[in-house]
Protein backbone atom coordinates (compact mmCIF):
# COMPACT_ATOMS: atom_id res chain seq x y z
CA UNK A 1 0.00 0.00 0.00
CA UNK A 2 1.08 3.51 0.11
CA UNK A 3 2.04 3.05 3.87
CA UNK A 4 4.57 0.50 2.59
CA UNK A 5 5.86 2.67 -0.43
CA UNK A 6 6.48 5.64 1.95
CA UNK A 7 8.44 3.40 4.53
CA UNK A 8 10.52 1.64 1.95
CA UNK A 9 11.10 5.05 0.77
CA UNK A 10 12.37 6.64 3.57
CA UNK A 11 14.63 3.24 4.73
CA UNK A 12 16.23 4.13 1.33
CA UNK A 13 16.90 7.67 1.74
CA UNK A 14 18.35 6.99 5.42
CA UNK A 15 20.30 4.25 4.08
CA UNK A 16 21.85 6.81 1.40
CA UNK A 17 22.16 9.25 3.80
CA UNK A 18 24.16 7.32 5.72
CA UNK A 19 26.22 5.96 3.05
CA UNK A 20 26.97 9.53 1.74
CA UNK A 21 28.10 10.40 5.74
CA UNK A 22 30.68 7.35 5.73
CA UNK A 23 31.87 9.00 1.94
CA UNK A 24 32.15 12.01 3.69
CA UNK A 25 33.95 10.63 7.12
CA UNK A 26 36.39 9.14 4.61
CA UNK A 27 37.26 12.34 2.75
CA UNK A 28 38.15 14.33 5.82
CA UNK A 29 40.49 11.57 6.86
CA UNK A 30 42.36 11.53 3.60
CA UNK A 31 42.02 15.48 3.81
CA UNK A 32 43.56 15.37 7.35
CA UNK A 33 46.32 12.65 6.57
CA UNK A 34 47.23 15.19 3.63
CA UNK A 35 47.32 17.94 6.01
CA UNK A 36 49.49 15.93 8.37
CA UNK A 37 51.87 15.18 5.74
CA UNK A 38 55.39 16.47 5.70
CA UNK A 39 55.57 19.88 3.35
CA UNK A 40 52.30 19.68 2.81
CA UNK A 41 51.35 22.60 4.84
CA UNK A 42 52.26 24.82 8.08
CA UNK A 43 51.08 23.34 10.93
CA UNK A 44 49.53 26.12 11.80
CA UNK A 45 47.28 26.54 8.88
CA UNK A 46 43.41 25.53 9.34
CA UNK A 47 43.50 22.41 7.04
CA UNK A 48 44.01 19.64 10.12
CA UNK A 49 41.20 21.20 11.65
CA UNK A 50 38.74 21.49 9.22
CA UNK A 51 39.36 18.16 8.28
CA UNK A 52 38.49 16.55 12.41
CA UNK A 53 36.23 19.09 12.80
CA UNK A 54 34.45 18.22 9.55
CA UNK A 55 34.88 14.49 10.39
CA UNK A 56 33.43 14.69 13.31
CA UNK A 57 30.42 16.56 11.64
CA UNK A 58 30.30 13.08 9.63
CA UNK A 59 30.18 10.83 12.96
CA UNK A 60 28.02 12.57 15.10
CA UNK A 61 25.13 12.62 11.83
CA UNK A 62 26.07 9.02 11.89
CA UNK A 63 25.62 8.28 15.19
CA UNK A 64 21.99 10.46 16.02
CA UNK A 65 21.08 8.87 12.36
CA UNK A 66 21.78 4.98 13.53
CA UNK A 67 20.24 6.24 17.33
CA UNK A 68 17.19 7.26 16.12
CA UNK A 69 16.51 3.87 15.17
CA UNK A 70 15.35 3.22 18.60
CA UNK A 71 16.49 -0.64 19.72
CA UNK A 72 19.64 -1.60 22.09
CA UNK A 73 21.66 -2.44 19.24
CA UNK A 74 21.60 0.54 17.46
CA UNK A 75 21.97 2.56 20.58
CA UNK A 76 25.13 0.88 21.20
CA UNK A 77 26.34 1.79 17.57
CA UNK A 78 25.44 5.84 17.89
CA UNK A 79 27.50 5.45 21.36
CA UNK A 80 30.43 4.30 19.57
CA UNK A 81 30.27 6.66 16.79
CA UNK A 82 29.47 9.40 19.20
CA UNK A 83 32.38 8.80 20.60
CA UNK A 84 34.37 8.69 17.98
CA UNK A 85 32.86 11.98 16.88
CA UNK A 86 33.80 13.65 20.39
CA UNK A 87 37.17 12.36 20.24
CA UNK A 88 37.63 14.36 16.55
CA UNK A 89 36.53 17.67 18.06
CA UNK A 90 38.57 17.16 21.01
CA UNK A 91 41.39 16.65 18.52
CA UNK A 92 40.65 19.43 16.44
CA UNK A 93 40.96 22.07 19.74
CA UNK A 94 44.13 20.60 20.13
CA UNK A 95 45.50 21.10 16.76
CA UNK A 96 48.65 24.07 16.10
CA UNK A 97 45.99 26.08 14.36
CA UNK A 98 43.53 26.13 16.75
CA UNK A 99 45.95 26.19 20.39
CA UNK A 100 48.07 29.27 18.09
CA UNK A 101 47.00 32.75 19.77
CA UNK A 102 47.94 34.65 16.50
CA UNK A 103 45.64 32.50 14.20
CA UNK A 104 42.36 33.22 13.07
CA UNK A 105 40.36 30.77 14.98
CA UNK A 106 39.17 32.96 17.64
CA UNK A 107 36.82 32.85 21.32
CA UNK A 108 33.76 32.34 18.77
CA UNK A 109 34.78 29.34 16.38
CA UNK A 110 36.60 27.61 19.66
CA UNK A 111 32.84 27.69 21.10
CA UNK A 112 31.57 26.56 17.71
CA UNK A 113 33.46 23.50 17.85
CA UNK A 114 33.01 23.00 21.79
CA UNK A 115 29.19 22.90 21.17
CA UNK A 116 29.71 20.39 18.39
CA UNK A 117 31.80 18.44 20.62
CA UNK A 118 29.11 18.57 23.94
CA UNK A 119 26.45 17.45 21.11
CA UNK A 120 28.32 14.25 20.04
CA UNK A 121 29.43 13.75 24.41
CA UNK A 122 25.33 14.41 25.17
CA UNK A 123 24.40 12.13 22.35
CA UNK A 124 26.98 8.99 23.41
CA UNK A 125 25.03 9.45 27.13
CA UNK A 126 21.35 8.85 25.63
CA UNK A 127 22.68 6.25 23.25
CA UNK A 128 25.05 4.61 26.35
CA UNK A 129 22.00 4.66 28.35
CA UNK A 130 19.84 3.22 26.09
CA UNK A 131 22.19 0.64 24.63
CA UNK A 132 21.87 -0.78 28.27
CA UNK A 133 18.34 -1.02 28.78
CA UNK A 134 17.66 2.13 30.05
CA UNK A 135 18.46 1.21 33.40
CA UNK A 136 19.14 3.75 36.31
CA UNK A 137 20.95 3.59 39.48
CA UNK A 138 20.07 6.86 41.42
CA UNK A 139 22.68 9.57 41.08
CA UNK A 140 23.10 11.57 44.34
CA UNK A 141 25.99 13.93 44.78
CA UNK A 142 25.32 14.68 48.48
CA UNK A 143 26.45 10.35 49.30
CA UNK A 144 29.97 9.24 48.13
CA UNK A 145 30.74 6.04 47.50
CA UNK A 146 27.58 3.96 47.63
CA UNK A 147 25.59 6.74 45.35
CA UNK A 148 26.79 5.28 42.08
CA UNK A 149 25.21 6.54 38.67
CA UNK A 150 23.76 5.07 35.46
CA UNK A 151 25.22 4.06 32.17
CA UNK A 152 26.39 7.19 30.42
CA UNK A 153 26.61 9.29 33.57
CA UNK A 154 30.42 10.07 32.64
CA UNK A 155 29.01 11.77 29.38
CA UNK A 156 26.44 13.84 30.56
CA UNK A 157 28.96 15.69 33.17
CA UNK A 158 31.59 15.80 30.26
CA UNK A 159 29.03 17.27 27.54
CA UNK A 160 27.54 19.93 31.07
CA UNK A 161 31.85 20.92 31.28
CA UNK A 162 31.88 21.32 27.18
CA UNK A 163 29.03 23.14 27.12
CA UNK A 164 29.56 25.16 30.13
CA UNK A 165 32.92 26.35 28.55
CA UNK A 166 31.62 27.30 25.26
CA UNK A 167 29.07 29.60 27.10
CA UNK A 168 32.29 31.31 28.48
CA UNK A 169 33.74 31.92 25.71
CA UNK A 170 31.29 32.97 23.35
CA UNK A 171 28.78 34.64 26.10
CA UNK A 172 27.29 37.10 23.09
CA UNK A 173 27.02 34.27 20.61
CA UNK A 174 26.09 31.07 21.41
CA UNK A 175 26.10 31.50 25.57
CA UNK A 176 22.53 30.99 26.09
CA UNK A 177 22.37 27.61 24.35
CA UNK A 178 25.07 26.74 25.57
CA UNK A 179 23.87 27.36 29.28
CA UNK A 180 20.54 25.96 28.64
CA UNK A 181 22.86 22.70 27.19
CA UNK A 182 24.55 22.15 29.91
CA UNK A 183 21.85 22.51 32.69
CA UNK A 184 20.04 19.66 30.68
CA UNK A 185 22.99 17.94 31.27
CA UNK A 186 23.15 18.16 34.24
CA UNK A 187 19.64 17.40 34.85
CA UNK A 188 20.11 14.36 33.27
CA UNK A 189 22.47 13.55 35.47
CA UNK A 190 19.94 13.36 38.39
CA UNK A 191 17.37 11.46 37.40
CA UNK A 192 17.12 7.89 38.51
CA UNK A 193 15.66 4.64 38.18
CA UNK A 194 13.19 5.48 35.72
CA UNK A 195 11.47 8.61 37.64
CA UNK A 196 12.65 12.37 37.23
CA UNK A 197 14.36 13.51 40.97
CA UNK A 198 14.99 16.70 41.50
CA UNK A 199 18.74 17.42 42.43
CA UNK A 200 17.88 17.32 46.18
CA UNK A 201 16.10 14.03 45.85
CA UNK A 202 12.37 15.53 45.52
Amino acid sequence: GIRAGVEGASDFHAELAEEFLVLAGRSFRAALVAADGPGIEPATSPGATRALTGWGAALALRGRMVFEAGDPESSAEAAALALAASEKYRAALETPFATDPSSTFDGAQRAGTLMDWGDALRLAGEATRDAEGGGFVRYDATTEGDAGGFAGLEFFEQAANVFAEAARLDPDGCGAEASRLAAACEDAMYVGDGDDVGRDGD
